[in-house]
């Protein structure tokens, strides 16, 4: 296949390009090569001979965008109507990401597929809104996926992975507060890559797809194992949200539960491989 990822120095989009770059004829574009808040662009950009979209482009941290609707919706939510139009114009496959923002998180059980999405934050209604705009191809893959941990991308944008924050944390701070009341699937990055490209050479069925390392943890359980794993010597101590308030509201449980697909590996394994 001849296929465009969108975001590609992220690092979502690197582990994608790297992943699909077998036997696929990959163009991985950044910022520079498309601007995806530009309609005009990506319409003149997109040529018919591309086979599947992948965009990996967000911005996402979260409390930096709570005040900013505008550019929020702007980069993670419009792009998305105009990239599913392209797709149902020249027939191509649409994969397109979001996240357990988009629930409410009062469900102790986590939330599947099928669940109905009521986003806390900014972050979380762009998202929704993407998803709304990505379904309107029936050709779409829509990945829901958590915590994201890995290699960092190479954009300038680019953020450290919350397992980089704790090394740094816990080698100048020698202690770490990290919050306990809320759950999530810590998700490695490359095995989301591989599990979306599995999906699509499988040629599964379109629609919505969570896809997460096996368990659920909270930050402090997340922190706690990396420091472990890490051989660190620091603590972890367990505060509540409330104790270190952010602008943007996050699920209390925001674990999505996979009912369509194999089982991925436990978090802890995964991340217990990428910290070797």
């Amino acid at each position: 296949m001849k296929i465009l990822i969108l975001g590609a120095k992220g690092m979502l989009g690197s582990a994608l390009a790297e992943e699909f770059k077998n036997g696929n004829e990959v163009l991985a574009w950044t910022r520079e090569e498309l601007d995806i808040s530009d309609p005009e662009a990506m319409a003149g950009a997109i040529t018919s001979d591309i086979d599947m979209i992948v965009n990996a482009a967000a911005l996402t941290d979260i409390d930096a965008i709570e005040d900013k609707l505008d550019e929020a919706m702007k980069v993670n939510a419009r792009p998305s109507a105009v990239l599913a139009d392209i797709c149902n114009i020249l027939g191509m496959t649409y994969v397109h990401f979001s996240s357990e923002h988009v629930f409410p998180g009062r469900d102790n059980r986590g939330y599947d597929e099928r669940g109905k999405t009521e986003p806390l934050s900014v972050y979380g209604s762009a998202k929704a809104q993407s998803e709304k705009f990505a379904l309107e191809n029936d050709r779409t893959y829509l990945i829901r996926t958590s915590r994201l941990f890995g290699d960092p991308g190479t954009s300038a944008n680019a953020k450290e992975s919350f397992v980089q924050d704790i090394k740094n944390a816990a080698s100048s701070q020698g202690s770490i507060n990290s919050v306990h009341d809320e759950v999530a699937s810590p998700t490695y990055v490359k095995d989301l890559a591989r599990s979306v490209r599995e999906l699509v050479e499988a040629k599964k069925p379109y629609g919505v797809y969570h896809i997460v390392n096996s368990g659920y943890a909270t930050w402090y359980q997340f922190a706690s194992k990396v420091v472990e794993l890490s051989k660190l010597n620091a603590t972890v101590a367990p505060v509540a949200r409330r104790e270190m308030p952010v602008a943007a509201v996050r699920p209390r449980y925001g674990m999505l539960v996979n009912t369509k697909l194999p089982q991925l590996r436990s978090w802890e394994e995964a991340l217990t491989e990428y910290l070797q």
